[in-house]
């Protein structure tokens, strides 16, 4: 399965969102149960969610749905699993892998089982990330950094350098377990737009792919930034056709060597440039 190149969050309790949902451009949705929800609305969002997807006859991108931790999260669970619209579920604050492995124990006990996305919010989930990373059912893991700052008392300043470590060990777990690529983090960023793409862009090349999203504009800003340019499918046409014609590694034109690890990059570009169709 290919990442989205972007999730848009949606309120669990906003049934007129969800009905637009589908026309913001998004890759995937995810209906929010959690932080997006206070607390005396929870029960109503899981009947909006519920009844928004009982009402749909076509899905034109992927739906997840953000779980609650504690006991509220068994009965979000064992209502939505079944449902032939649902693409898998989010997993906020996953400190450890039986968060993960319990969500996919009782999926498993109601015969729908569903990837699961465990969030990074927290230093003990930081911690046991290798584990969470190989916990079953996981498709890709995502951070949360607005917990996991709280958690661990950071203050991250323009350049979110404070955040460096947490961001590549996500990547370096993900791989690691051989998952997909992390999903970059939500940014509270909706008005500087130059912001926004920097960021993006600084998340891409530390190999995130695809960004979570809480509103319209960054969805178009992150497909820009992870479609590739014209010229970057280009180079990495002409590497891998190169390639295939002289079975394997070999000289370019320019007297550069073309080994395996830029023809692994050149697929890439083609992988995401289908991701982002």
């Amino acid at each position: 399965m290919i990442p989205p190149t972007s999730y848009l969050y949606v309120p669990g309790d906003r049934p007129e969102r969800l009905t637009k949902a589908f026309n913001r451009g998004a890759g995937a949705i995810i209906a929010d149960l959690e932080d997006a929800v206070t607390e005396d609305n929870k029960d109503q969002a899981l009947n909006t969610v519920t009844s928004w997807l009982d009402s749909l006859t076509e899905t034109p991108a992927p739906i997840w749905v953000r779980v609650n931790t504690g006991p509220r999260r068994e009965q979000e669970l064992r209502s939505l699993a079944g449902h032939p619209h649902l693409a898998g579920f989010f997993l906020p604050k996953a400190d450890t892998p039986a968060d993960v492995t319990d969500t996919h124990d009782l999926l498993q006990d109601l015969d729908h089982p569903k990837p699961l996305a465990p969030m990074i919010e927290s230093a003990t989930a930081l911690v046991n990330i290798h584990q969470i990373a190989a916990a079953p059912g996981v498709f890709q893991l995502h951070i949360g950094e607005m917990d996991l700052a709280a958690d661990l008392g950071l203050s991250p300043g323009p350049e979110e350098t404070e955040l460096l470590y947490a961001r590549s060990l996500l990547v370096i777990a993900s791989r690691h377990a051989g998952l997909v690529p992390p999903a970059a983090p939500v940014s509270a960023e909706i008005t500087n737009h130059n912001t926004f793409r920097a960021s993006t862009e600084h998340l891409k090349r530390m190999g995130y792919t695809g960004r979570d999203c809480i509103h319209p504009t960054q969805i178009t800003i992150t497909h820009e930034v992870y479609t590739p340019t014209p010229d970057e499918i280009h180079w990495a046409t002409t590497i891998l056709a190169a390639a295939t014609e002289n079975h394997g590694a070999y000289r370019d034109t320019a007297g550069n060597m073309v080994d395996e690890a830029i023809l692994r990059r050149a697929r890439n570009i083609l992988t995401t440039q289908t991701a982002s169709a």
